[in-house]
């Protein structure tokens, strides 16, 4: 705690507490003004700039000894709040990355149920790992610097696995109302190559899916070479991202 009065030399004690406040490892010390000004308006300002209290001199040190005590009670219970909260936070962190842990495990193994019903001359593991190259490397462009988030990643990878699974089958394990982030980049993509693209349209994931998906096809039919100059032509595929596509083409497998 700090005791402060408002006349010193150099530096005031309105400025001398805003300095604390500024400071992070200082501003949540209690500051009480003891102080022989007399105005409102100064009273007020000494709260303004991030006072507890201010007690008007001349004091009774019974008074100041209260106060003091008071106000470190307010001060030692706030941060025993603030600990408990940050148990808390931890423990739903935890809870919450468990639960998305398993329905990681859920997706995982839909893919694998799924497995018979996807192209057999496509490596789905392998449009997965260029899905999540293609994701990854959109973080770096201008309109999606700082978008793209690991879960968002990681979620791309995932539901490129299941892409053709059915809408039903999907909706066993997962509802609509699901407002997890990965099940939803999940669900846009399952939604995008149900629907030939009407739902998801809208949805970055399934864009970028769905051009891996079709460089897939076309390189089981054409060599390379040939597969990249089709992709170009290749209709309703997302401009800006298969620009991106072809920026790192050479990584893409």
């Amino acid at each position: 705690m700090v005791l402060l009065d408002i006349m010193m030399p150099d530096v005031n004690g309105f400025e001398f507490c805003e300095m604390l406040k500024e400071n992070p490892h200082t501003r949540d010390i209690p500051v009480i003004f003891v102080s022989a000004a007399e105005s409102d308006e100064e009273r007020e300002k000494a709260f303004e700039s991030g006072g507890v209290d201010f007690i008007r001199k001349p004091f009774d040190i019974t008074e100041i000894k209260t106060r003091v005590s008071t106000h470190l009670n307010i001060y030692n219970l706030r941060r025993e709040l603030e600990e408990n909260n940050r148990k808390l936070n931890r423990v739903i962190s935890e809870q919450s990355r468990r639960i998305m842990d398993e329905k990681k495990r859920i997706i995982k193994n839909i893919a694998t149920l799924s497995k018979g019903k996807q192209d057999e001359a496509i490596d789905d593991y392998k449009v997965a790992k260029n899905s999540r190259m293609l994701a990854q490397a959109l973080n770096f462009t201008d309109k999606y610097e700082n978008k793209i988030s690991e879960s968002f990643v990681e979620a791309v990878e995932i539901g490129s696995l299941i892409r053709h699974i059915d809408i039903e089958l999907f909706e066993v394990f997962f509802t609509k109302d699901d407002t997890d982030e990965s099940v939803k980049t999940v669900r846009d993509i399952v939604y995008g190559f149900n629907s030939g693209g009407d739902e998801g349209d809208d949805a970055i994931a399934y864009k970028i899916v769905r051009i891996i998906d079709t460089f897939a096809k076309l390189t089981s039919e054409y060599d390379r070479e040939e597969a990249l100059n089709r992709l170009r032509d290749a209709e309703g595929l997302d401009e800006y991202i298969l620009e991106m596509f072809y920026k790192i083409e050479k990584q893409i497998k």
